[in-house]
């Protein structure tokens, strides 16, 4: 990962150099003019040990490309900072600003110093595919949306109770598979005990108990098998505030009873 400097004298205006960009493994396979494009199009930037590339939670506009150097993402919980892995030269990141509409979902931060360059998603997919931002983002959506949304589902359920992750659960249902209801909102799959256990991660007794508990508080109600839950009371829990965005207001993919 050292080996040859990735950024040369060039670097002093702030342009990165093609014939390192070929050097890097994970973009090796464009070819000459790709590679003088995507050189052209980022502009490397210099970031400190320790200071911020992206915020959490912040618009996703631009798409990074690691020239040396390590960094790490995380998110916050609670106060608490956990890590979700570490990027090393060469690794395409911010990657959600491929997504339409998409917030970064992490915080980017240098774990040691680093050069990034730094591209416009519109530029970096015509010169890596050939085709516009628009059609390969919502090729990407209804490809790898659904994966996407699990992959932030389950990073950021770390260190939430049952109680939160069940109540995100029941609202990621109702935003998926749910229907409008004289009563709340109906979820129109029928699942059981031992469903929602496995959903979010407990033991079916801790999961009918809780079931049982937001039943007497009048944030479900039960129509048979199947559920009728009160969206705003479960977002009114008293730590729903540390249950992460993506959780909160899923987005239904297209064609679900409530695609919005």
């Amino acid at each position: 990962m050292t080996g040859t400097p990735i950024v040369t004298e060039r670097d002093r205006r702030n342009v990165v150099d093609a014939k390192t960009l070929g050097r890097l493994r994970t973009l090796a396979w464009l070819s000459r003019d790709q590679l003088e494009g995507l050189a052209q199009s980022l502009e490397s930037k210099k970031i400190k040990r320790r200071q911020p590339i992206f915020y959490e939670g912040e618009a996703s506009d631009r798409v990074y490309v690691l020239l040396s150097g390590v960094a790490k993402l995380s998110f916050l919980h609670r106060a608490e900072k956990v890590l979700v892995g570490l990027v090393g030269p060469g690794e395409v990141f911010g990657v959600s600003s491929l997504l339409p509409n998409a917030t970064r979902p992490f915080r980017c931060e240098a774990f040691s110093d680093c050069v990034v360059g730094i591209g416009r998603p519109a530029t970096f997919v015509g010169l890596m595919l050939g085709v516009p931002l628009e059609r390969f983002s919502r090729t990407l959506e209804v490809t790898v949306g659904r994966w996407w949304s699990m992959l932030q589902r389950y990073t950021n359920f770390v260190g939430l109770t049952v109680r939160e992750r069940l109540a995100g659960a029941l609202l990621e249902l109702g935003a998926k598979f749910g229907a409008d209801d004289a009563r709340g909102v109906l979820l129109t799959l029928k699942l059981t005990h031992a469903d929602l256990a496995e959903l979010v991660g407990a033991s079916r007794q801790r999961t009918t108990e809780q079931l049982i508990e937001f039943e007497n508080q009048g944030m479900i109600k039960r129509d048979g098998r199947r559920l009728i839950i009160m969206p705003q009371r479960l977002r009114d829990l008293a730590d729903y505030e540390a249950i992460p965005a993506a959780v909160r207001n899923p987005v239904a993919p297209p064609g679900s009873p409530r695609g919005e």
